[in-house]
């Protein structure tokens, strides 16, 4: 049992959260409270179930147990499994006619689209004057830059909210500095 959950750590990844979860006390797995309380950052073990599609099971207690006991830095593991999985930082974009970035979608396959949030470090890269952060739902991350225009940040606030009234895991309809959603201590060495 436990070679299976040393194995396991390849498939680990962080999962943003939004903090009703834990608070309904249906949470049961290991989280870090964010800096915008409303949202925890969780972990879990992603499979893939027999028709394919990406299959999530909760990190727990023993899982977490093991690894340390193991000498596996579990929390750094899942932040490179984030980074391994995300060559491709946004999946969609708009750019304007001098091909600038009007916003950046992060909607991968594997559901991680508002964990990828965490890749700050990687974004600071692309959007050095700034940016906005937004996960209208919980396989959505959207990165804004810091200098649209009016029309711009308007159009880019419809998109969000219609995502977020669609959304099939909603978390939020507003636009959040990055840090608000970044653990303090992040694992990015």
């Amino acid at each position: 049992m436990s070679a299976n959950i040393i194995d396991a750590i390849d498939r680990l990844m962080p999962l943003i959260i939004h903090s009703t979860c834990i608070n309904s006390k249906l949470w049961e797995s290991p989280y870090q409270e964010l800096p915008l309380r409303d949202y925890s950052l969780s972990w879990v073990i992603v499979d893939r179930n027999s028709k394919g599609r990406v299959a999530y099971q909760n990190v727990t207690s023993e899982m977490v147990e093991i690894w340390e006991d193991e000498g596996i830095d579990w929390q750094q593991r899942a932040a490179i499994n984030l980074k391994v999985a995300s060559q491709e930082l946004w999946t969609h974009q708009k750019l304007r006619e001098d091909g600038s970035v009007v916003w950046a979608i992060m909607m991968h396959n594997d559901g991680f689209g508002s964990s990828r949030i965490l890749l700050s470090p990687y974004l600071d890269k692309y959007f050095p004057d700034g940016y906005y952060v937004a996960i209208p739902d919980r396989s959505i991350g959207i990165i804004i830059p810091r200098d649209l225009s009016l029309g711009e940040m308007q159009e880019t606030q419809d998109l969000l909210e219609s995502w977020y009234d669609t959304a099939s895991a909603p978390m939020s309809p507003h636009l959040f500095a990055p840090d608000d959603l970044v653990p303090e201590h992040y694992f990015w060495n």
